[in-house]
């Protein structure tokens, strides 16, 4: 007679083994497939980024997808976009796009135009990476998140900057609370964008703002990315300073945020600094330390981080600062953000995963930005809505 449990046992064995065969099989599949891509808008950002930096990465990597068509109001650009890049297809417009024979697309286009694309897309059923910011508003928000639950298709935010190996470190070191207590947060993202003939980022009646729509947003996400907390209370300054643009948008925003973890945050993105002098800083401050990056916050995946985590003990009244002996260099490799953010939210359509970046976190950004807009206009502080 078999003892107690054995019929147990086997049916256990029988049920991982099992697990373990069809884990295989779904391996398998998975790296056999690869996910086309089709780009709406192929100038700008996704010419000089996006595309070469995703086919750069796919040589790098187990292949996870390709580029078979793109598509801009442009033909010609389109056109020599996809000669560049040896990409099949090119058209300019989104409906021939959508009719061919890919899986997903990556909106480029100016923001003005992110709602009724992505509704587009999903309706078509293809899954969605979109440029930041999101929408407009958070009406455009409820369209686009609507259309996607009803096609039953992933959407993925393109905060690009948490691809940084950097920007992830400082991410691990304050969510294993190296730094105590957070108390602070500073994030900066310049450049001189002076003023240039038919500039859709310069024209408000398209980007809806200026530095802070632009470059702010990336800042206010990887705050809350790294410290694990949302904003909930925002005020600050805007100005145009220095440029004549043809309609009126800032080129020079100093935000001051708090968190829900009590923690402030400075957001300063300016368009009115030179290239070279930029900092483009990354701040954390905690009762135990500090983390500070130079660099990292910027379209390259470069830079240069350290932190001093030297907590601290009673109250020092001559005030000494000996702390480089615990001052901790991090030289990490950087990969191109904008392809290792492709990848990504290939690995989760092939592995239907959700999105590290989700629609939720789309929300909240286009929140944000309203309530600063909000506060900056009527000059006080605002509480960050849904």
């Amino acid at each position: 007679m078999p003892q107690r449990g054995t019929k147990n046992t086997i049916k256990k064995e029988s049920i991982s083994v099992l697990c373990i065969f069809v884990a295989n099989i779904q391996r398998e599949t998975y790296m056999s497939k690869k996910i086309k891509w089709g780009v709406i808008a192929c100038g700008g950002i996704a010419a000089r980024r996006t595309i070469p930096e995703y086919l750069a990465y796919l040589k790098t990597a187990e292949p996870s997808g390709e580029i078979a068509a793109v598509m801009d109001i442009s033909r010609d650009r389109a056109k020599a976009v996809a000669e560049k890049f040896n990409i099949p297809f090119f058209c300019n417009d989104e409906r021939e796009l959508l009719g061919k024979d890919i899986d997903a697309v990556y909106i480029a286009s100016p923001q003005n135009e992110h709602c009724r694309q992505a509704v587009m897309a999903a309706e078509a059923g293809k899954h969605i990476l979109c440029e930041k910011p999101m929408a407009i508003s958070l009406e455009e928000v409820d369209r686009m998140e609507e259309a996607c639950r009803k096609a039953k298709v992933k959407f993925m935010l393109g905060f690009c900057m948490r691809s940084s190996v950097y920007h992830a470190k400082a991410r691990e070191l304050v969510q294993s609370g190296a730094l105590g207590k957070m108390v602070m947060g500073r994030a900066q993202l310049t450049c001189w964008y002076p003023p240039i003939e038919n500039a859709w980022r310069q024209d408000v009646s398209i980007s809806r703002g200026g530095a802070l729509i632009d470059m702010g947003t990336h800042c206010l996400d990887l705050l809350e990315w790294i410290m694990g907390s949302t904003v909930v209370e925002v005020t600050g300054f805007q100005d145009l300073l220095v440029h004549a643009y043809r309609t009126k948008i800032e080129d020079t925003s100093t935000i001051v945020v708090k968190f829900a973890n009590g923690a402030h945050g400075i957001i300063d993105n300016y368009f009115n600094l030179p290239d070279a002098a930029a900092q483009n800083s990354l701040e954390l401050h905690g009762t135990c330390g500090s983390i500070i990056g130079q660099g990292t916050i910027g379209q390259d995946p470069t830079g240069r981080m350290f932190s001093i985590i030297q907590p601290q003990g009673g109250y020092n009244a001559g005030q000494n600062r000996a702390t480089e002996a615990k001052r901790q260099e991090y030289n990490l490799k950087g990969e191109s953000i904008y392809g290792r953010m492709m990848e990504s939210f290939a690995r989760c359509i092939l592995e239907n995963s959700e999105p590290p970046i989700s629609l939720a976190d789309g929300r909240r950004s286009v929140a944000v930005v309203e309530a600063i807009y909000k506060a900056v206009a009527e000059r006080r502080t605002v509480k960050v809505g849904n």
